[in-house]
């Protein structure tokens, strides 16, 4: 499982929609082993959480990241974002069974 992980502060008056249409893919209903979060800070409504969760190995992720976003959200994104905190990518150590969940 990889997860891709992104903290970003959008620009004053941008929405949660604008956000989603400037990166989110067309056919992002049809990615079957990709399941993607959007969360926004309880003290800072323009800091924006976006988790994906892909099942892949990080060989497979390689190969699927473009699909994951628009061809021109890297543009689309600066028009919008005003810094963006954390971009990175996680390989998963321990799932939820680790913990006792389901």
């Amino acid at each position: 499982m990889m997860r891709a992980v992104f903290l970003r502060t959008l620009k004053p008056g941008v929405s949660l929609e604008d956000y989603l249409d400037a990166w989110m893919p067309e056919n992002a209903g049809d990615l079957s082993n990709v399941r993607t979060s959007l969360s926004y800070s309880n003290t800072n409504d323009r800091q924006v959480l976006t988790v994906m969760e892909i099942d892949a190995t990080p060989e497979e992720y390689g190969e699927l990241a473009p699909t994951l976003v628009k061809a021109d959200a890297w543009e689309r994104l600066d028009e919008i974002v005003e810094s963006t905190e954390i971009e990175t990518v996680f390989e998963e150590a321990y799932g939820p069974a680790k913990f006792g969940q389901a």
